[in-house]
C-alpha cells in the first residue's frame, strides 16, 4: 500500500472514534498522523478498535502479512510510548496480558504529548482546531469536558451537587492525585506565544488510574489531595477555569485559560459557544452595586464581559459560570446564578464516552458495533 493511501486509510479509520478526526481540504489531519506513525505503524494501526482488545486477537488480524507477535508487541509498545495509541498500564490494569486500542486526537494523542511536543506538531494541531477539528470536538449534546465553578464564587444557597463542587471531587476521589504539564501552554511558549495568565505549566489535574499512569511513566507528580486543593486556589487566583472531565466521577481536572486551552480558544470563535459548554451557572450583575472598575473585564476567559456606562454586562451567549468574575468583585455585584434546567453528567467514564457514541453514531450502528465487537471484529 503506497504510504499516503495508508495514511488516508488511518485518518478514515480514526474518524469512527466517539469524536472524529475528519479530513480537511488542506490534509493537515494527514501531516498530524505522520508526527505519529511511520508507515509502517500505520498500517498496523488499521487493525487496531476503538475498545481495548488484548494483543493475540489483534496478532490474529494482521498474522497474514507475516508480522510475529513478538514483533507486533514492540511496534504496539512503540505506538504506545509515543503517545499515538493506548496500552499499557491505563488499559491492562492489573492483567497479565497487553491490552491495546487506538486513541482519539483529543483528548487523547494531542494530550499524550506533554513535555516532548514539537513546533511542527502545535502548529499543526492549532490549524487543525481551526480547518475542522473544533467543530467535532465540540457538542451540543454531550461534551467530554464541562465547566464547574470556582469554589468561592458559590454561596450556601446554591444547591450545588458534588459533580459541580471542584473541591469535593477531589475530596471523594479514589487512588492517587497527581499534576502534569499543560499541553496547550507547552504547544503556545514552542510557537512564542506565552500564557498571559501566568508562567505556571503544572495545572492539569490526574485522577485514580490515570494518575497512576502518568506517575508510572515519569510524566505526572505525586500530590496528597490538600495539595491538589491548593494547586486549585492558586489557579483560581491567577484566573482559570475549571475544566473536569464530564462526568460524576472524572479522572481529570483540567486549569484553562483563554490564551492558550485548546478547548477555550476554539469554542470562543463560534457565535455562541455557551451552546458548546455543560454548565450549571451563569453570573449575574448587580447594577447598582457595579462600580466599573473593569477588573470582571480582566478575569473573563470567554469575553463574556463588557463596560457599558460604566456598568458590567454579561453577555450570556459567552458566559460559562466560571465564577472567575464573581471572586474578585470588590463591589459584591457579580454572583452566580442557577440555570433553570441544570445538567446532570454520566456516571463514569465509561458512560460518558457510550453516550457521546450513541449521539454520534445512532442506536442502529451502535447495535452494528456491539455485534462486530462480540465477534472480535474492530470498530
Amino acid at each position: 500500500m503506497a504510504a499516503q493511501d495508508v495514511y488516508q486509510k488511518l485518518q478514515r479509520h480514526l474518524d469512527k472514534m466517539p469524536v472524529g478526526f475528519p479530513a480537511t481540504e488542506s490534509g493537515v489531519e494527514i501531516r498530524i498522523l505522520k508526527h505519529l506513525f511511520n508507515p509502517e505503524e500505520a498500517e498496523i494501526a488499521l487493525n487496531l478498535s476503538a475498545l481495548s482488545e488484548p494483543l493475540e486477537r489483534i496478532h490474529r488480524r494482521v498474522k497474514g502479512s507475516g508480522i510475529s507477535i513478538e514483533k507486533l508487541e514492540q511496534v504496539l509498545d512503540r505506538l504506545v510510548e509515543k503517545g499515538a495509541i493506548m496500552g499499557g498500564k491505563m488499559l491492562s490494569g492489573k492483567t497479565n496480558g497487553k491490552y491495546y486500542s487506538k486513541a482519539q486526537l483529543a483528548i487523547g494523542m494531542f494530550e499524550f504529548q506533554v513535555d516532548r511536543i514539537t513546533r511542527e506538531f502545535a502548529q499543526d494541531f492549532f490549524q487543525y482546531m481551526d480547518e475542522g477539528f473544533a467543530e467535532e470536538f465540540h457538542r451540543k449534546k454531550t461534551s467530554q469536558m464541562r465547566t464547574i465553578p470556582i469554589n468561592r464564587s458559590l454561596t450556601p444557597e446554591h444547591h450545588v451537587g458534588n459533580y459541580d463542587d471542584a473541591r469535593q471531587l477531589i475530596m471523594n476521589s479514589s487512588g492517587p492525585c497527581a499534576v502534569i504539564n499543560c499541553i496547550c501552554r507547552q504547544s503556545k511558549d514552542l510557537l512564542d506565544e506565552p500564557c498571559k495568565l501566568s508562567d505556571i505549566r503544572e495545572t492539569c489535574i490526574t485522577l485514580q488510574n490515570i494518575a497512576e499512569v502518568c506517575l508510572d511513566s515519569g510524566m505526572g507528580r505525586a500530590l496528597t489531595k490538600y495539595e491538589t486543593l491548593e494547586l486549585l486556589d492558586r489557579a483560581e487566583k491567577v484566573g482559570m477555569v475549571l475544566q473536569p472531565e464530564n462526568n460524576q466521577n472524572p479522572l481529570f481536572i483540567c486549569c484553562c485559560c483563554g490564551c492558550c486551552c485548546g478547548v477555550l480558544t476554539s469554542v470562543k470563535k463560534f457565535p455562541r459557544p455557551v451552546e458548546y459548554f455543560h454548565a450549571n451557572f451563569f453570573a449575574e450583575v448587580d447594577p447598582d452595586l457595579c462600580e466599573g472598575c473593569e477588573t470582571c473585564l480582566e478575569r473573563c476567559q470567554m469575553d463574556a464581559i463588557s463596560i457599558m456606562d460604566s456598568i458590567a454586562n454579561v453577555n450570556l451567549d459567552r458566559c460559562i459560570g466560571c465564577g472567575l468574575c464573581v471572586t474578585t468583585c470588590e463591589a459584591n455585584a457579580m454572583h452566580l446564578k442557577e440555570k433553570e434546567k441544570g445538567s446532570v453528567p454520566p456516571k463514569d467514564h465509561d458512560s460518558l464516552y457510550k453516550k457521546i457514541m450513541m449521539e454520534r453514531f445512532g442506536p442502529w450502528r451502535m447495535f452494528k458495533m456491539m455485534v462486530n465487537m462480540s465477534l472480535g471484529r474492530k470498530i
